[in-house]
This record gives structure tokens, C-alpha cells and sequence, in this order.
């Protein structure tokens, strides 16, 4: 199916959401580490993951260092001029067209200080089997991340549902989008954190964008993203009209959530006036 507004949407939320938290939070930590084999998605592709994910991508977010080449052995791969096909930051992944046998893969990144994700999970699947943490604060064997793997502290972003009501005369509709955020932080200082940076969304509006300058994959391939260059698209800015803050108790039916998992709901009432 082509997609439609809707999907256009939710997915230039999670990247501007992504932005703001990153520029305004400064939220990420810069890292080395080495990369390991995991079983790759994609045919003739040999991948190796981080021990962390998501990396930032974004060249909009200042003092964070955004992974454009790879070392093996040592040596500085280029993506595109080597067997280097592309850097999936979304996955903490790297992918070559040859297997690299026994070299050693690393490369120096910034990690997100919250991932961020499009979900149609229920909150009770999020809340209760979300368990494992991008930066644990006990030691344990460093592996890459498998790819259906999505540590936590993250935000979640999903689409609640929606109406459209009429505008002005000459077709123009205001697209009404109800959207939850479930907030999962690994202390109560994150979670109260980005729950402020998020209430302070109230009245923000965010570009339709889809001239993202990534691969199938999501791969980075030697294009720069820079969020504060994106255009904006058919559909216009989608208006915050209204933030809501719940945090979750750790009471009742909650008994059984992880307790190393602080959690919030942020709800977003969000405007879009268009033609359909």
C-alpha cells in the first residue's frame, strides 16, 4: 500500500522527537568499542553489532560523535570505498559485502542516552518484558545487540488513533492524531528528565520530511543527515496541541514490573490541517 499521512507522521515525530531530546537534553555519550558477528537480515550481507544501540546519526547534535567509518585491524574504512556497505545507527550495526574472518572491528560512536521507536505493542508488553538495559550498571560479557533486540532507556511512540474535522470551507480538514509516548528509564532522574524536556513539546510544530539519506536498510552510505536540513514535504508543520504527564506506579498491577524500570506515559494531542 502507498503510504499515507498518517505514516508520514508518526514517523517525522520519532525523528523529531529524537532531535529534540539529543540537542536539548544532550542526551547521548560518545564510546569506543569493538563490534562482533551476529546473524545479519539481509542476503550477502555479513553484519557485526555494538554492544549498544541506538547510536546518533543526527550531525545536528552537537559534541555527540556520529560513526562515518569503521577500523579493521586498525585500519579506517570508508563506507562505499571499501567492502564497507553501510552503518545502520538505528541497529548498532555495520555491514560488509565479505566476511572479515577473525579481524577486529571497532569504531568510535555517540549513544543515545533514549532509544526511540515506532510500536504497536500493548503498554503492558512494553512495561513488563522490556528487560534489557543499553548501559547496565552491573558488568557482563559485551556481544553485539541481535537486531529484534530493543533495550531500554527507551521511548516508545505510538499512534493511538484520530478524527477528522472540518476546517474552512474548500475541503481543508484539521487531522486530529492521538499519540502515546510509554517513557522507560533506568532511574527516576532520567525518567523525570525526559518527561520535562517532553512536556515542553506543548505548541511545537515538526516538519512532514521523507528525504531521509538513508539506504533500504536504514544504512548510512556515505550521505550526511543533518535534521536541521530536512525539507519539509506535502502535509505541512503537525501542531502539538496539547502534552500529558502520568507516571507509572510501582503498586497493584504493577507489582510485576521489572524494578530496575522507571516508567512514564506522555500522551500528545497533535493538529495537522490539510486538504485529503
Amino acid at each position: 500500500m502507498k503510504v499515507q499521512f498518517e505514516n508520514k507522521v508518526m514517523s517525522s515525530l520519532l525523528i523529531f522527537i529524537d532531535n529534540y531530546l539529543l540537542k536539548h537534553g544532550e542526551a547521548s555519550t560518545n564510546y569506543s568499542s569493538l563490534f562482533y558477528p551476529v546473524k545479519s537480515l539481509y542476503n550477502d550481507y555479513y553484519t557485526y553489532a555494538a554492544p549498544f544501540k541506538q547510536m546518533v546519526n543526527d550531525d545536528n547534535v552537537p559534541n555527540a560523535v556520529v560513526m562515518k567509518t569503521v577500523y579493521v585491524d586498525g585500519t579506517e574504512k570508508n563506507v562505499g570505498t571499501s567492502d564497507l556497505h553501510g552503518i545502520n545507527h538505528f541497529q548498532g550495526q555495520v555491514y560488509f559485502t565479505s566476511d572479515q574472518g577473525n579481524s577486529v572491528i571497532s569504531g568510535n560512536y555517540a549513544v543515545k542516552d533514549f532509544n526511540v521507536y515506532l510500536t504497536n505493542d500493548p503498554e503492558q508488553k512494553l512495561l513488563f518484558e522490556t528487560k534489557n538495559q543499553t548501559n547496565p550498571k552491573y558488568p557482563q560479557l559485551l556481544s553485539g545487540l541481535a537486531p529484534d533486540e530493543q533495550p531500554y532507556p527507551a521511548i516508545f511512540i505510538k499512534n493511538m488513533g484520530g478524527a477528522n474535522e472540518p476546517f474552512a470551507l474548500g475541503g481543508l480538514k484539521d487531522t486530529r492524531t492521538t499519540v502515546r509516548l510509554v517513557v522507560l528509564a533506568d532511574s527516576n532522574y532520567k525518567l523525570d528528565a525526559a518527561c520535562s524536556l517532553l512536556k515542553d513539546l506543548h505548541y511545537h510544530s515538526f516538519g512532514i520530511h521523507s528525504d531521509l539519506p538513508f539506504d533500504a536498510m536504514g544504512s548510512y552510505t556515505g550521505l550526511d543527515y543533518d535534521y536541521s536540513n530536512l525539507s519539509i514535504g506535502e502535509g505541512g508543520s503537525p501542531f502539538i496541541q496539547s502534552v500529558r504527564v502520568s507516571k507509572m506506579s510501582m503498586i497493584g498491577d504493577f507489582n510485576r514490573l521489572n524494578p530496575d524500570v522507571f516508567a512514564a506515559f506522555v500522551d500528545l494531542d497533535i493538529s495537522s490541517l490539510r486538504t485529503p
